[in-house]
């Protein structure tokens, strides 16, 4: 997931010692928490701007690589891949190991968040301020803001398409005050992203990129100086190229150490999530709240329906027990007996291949009776949030 809008929502604050929302419109992320970092006597507040910062940095260097090097590796829709980033008209060739250099990156800045998130002791007060329209990526590293640079602007791009917003000073304030329950949020995202990227890791698309891109240049040397006509592969061969790729690299043994970090990191996001919601129930402010509980109102203006919190918890719960095999997936063949165990695919992960997993034998080990999950807290879920369950999921984390 789906990373840019709530991680728009969720990034700094005002510091005790120093306006966050100056510093990052002057200095940039990198200058941001190079600054903060160095500052002596955190308070709780400045820890959770720290780690918020060192987020959104680490989503920027993912951007600034991808922009160095032309990835726009758009029709692959994971966290950060999906993120839009301008051409680069004097760009570096393509490296086949980028994408896991990439995550392996992301993984350590991920780590570094945490830490600092982790140094807000529990029940501490947390009371950040953060104009959002101040907040920006380098992306293209020429150390000022530019047009589309803005963390709103990449984020509705994402989800929305691209919009043009016109001149940078005409987004409006989007005023949040992040709290003591935004820790675990927080947290909680790091834990869905370090995810990601260990799945990305596990299955290391290095090797088959390097075939692709053999291949590619094979075929260019076969075809000579031919006219290059309008059709099918001008139309869907970078498709088909990133889908070779990302087939490639599910289509071999993963490094189960990395699949099991990915599965400890999922737990802990839901555990996160609890302490989250637990911790929004029993607020009685109503200050420009990111996730709202049923009695207070969104700073952004959004709304959430009575029980949504509930009933995200419900579908968080469902998720939990697959993650620990207490229920299982579906399975064509073997229902309603039973189905997948996902805990022991993250445990003892197979290859991932296409046709032995639909006709059957190459799940067979994972196969087995027992209760198989239900579609019915998600769907309640679906219907709750008028049918935006992609966008709140991916919100609420």
């Amino acid at each position: 997931m789906r990373l840019v809008f709530p991680l728009t929502l969720t990034l700094l604050a005002t510091s005790a010692l120093a306006d966050t929302n100056t510093l990052v419109a002057e200095n940039g992320l990198e200058g941001a928490v190079e600054q903060l970092g160095a500052q002596a006597d955190k308070t709780p507040s400045d820890q959770f701007a720290l780690g918020a910062l060192q987020f959104l940095r680490g989503i920027e260097k993912t951007l600034q690589v991808r922009w160095e090097y032309n990835a726009t590796i758009d029709d692959l829709d994971l966290p950060v891949l999906r993120l839009p980033v301008p051409p680069n008209p004097d760009a570096k060739p393509f490296r086949a190991d980028l994408i896991t250099g990439l995550f392996t990156e992301l993984l350590k800045d991920m780590d570094a968040s945490r830490a600092a998130l982790a140094e807000i002791p529990d029940g501490a007060d947390v009371a950040l301020d953060l104009n959002l329209a101040n907040l920006w990526f380098d992306i293209n590293m020429n150390g000022k803001r530019d047009l589309g640079e803005g963390v709103i602007e990449v984020g509705a791009n994402t989800l929305m398409g691209e919009i043009n917003f016109g001149e940078m000073d005409g987004i409006p304030p989007m005023d949040v005050r992040f709290d003591t329950a935004d820790v675990a949020w927080l947290t909680a995202y790091t834990h869905m992203v370090s995810a990601t990227g260990e799945m990305v890791v596990a299955f290391d698309p290095t090797e088959a990129i390097t075939n692709v891109m053999n291949a590619n240049a094979k075929m260019i040397e076969l075809r000579g100086d031919a006219p290059i006509e309008f059709g099918f592969d001008m139309q869907f061969g970078g498709w088909v190229d990133q889908f070779a790729m990302a087939y490639g690299a599910l289509n071999k043994q993963p490094d189960a150490t990395h699949t099991r970090a990915a599965h400890a990191h999922l737990l802990n996001m839901i555990a996160e999530n609890k302490v989250f919601w637990a911790a929004v129930a029993q607020e009685t402010d109503n200050e420009r709240e990111w996730i709202p509980n049923d009695n207070q109102t969104a700073a952004l203006g959004f709304e959430l329906a009575p029980g949504t919190g509930a009933a995200w918890q419900a579908v968080l719960a469902d998720v939990e027990a697959l993650l620990n095999g207490d229920l299982l997936i579906e399975y064509w063949r073997i229902s309603p007996a039973g189905g997948v165990n996902v805990k022991k695919l993250f445990m003892d992960p197979p290859v991932v291949d296409i046709v032995t997993w639909v006709q059957g034998s190459g799940l067979l080990p994972y196969l087995e009776r027992g209760p198989v999950i239900s579609s019915k807290n998600l769907e309640e879920f679906d219907e709750l949030t008028g049918g935006n369950i992609f966008l709140m999921s991916f919100m609420l984390n």
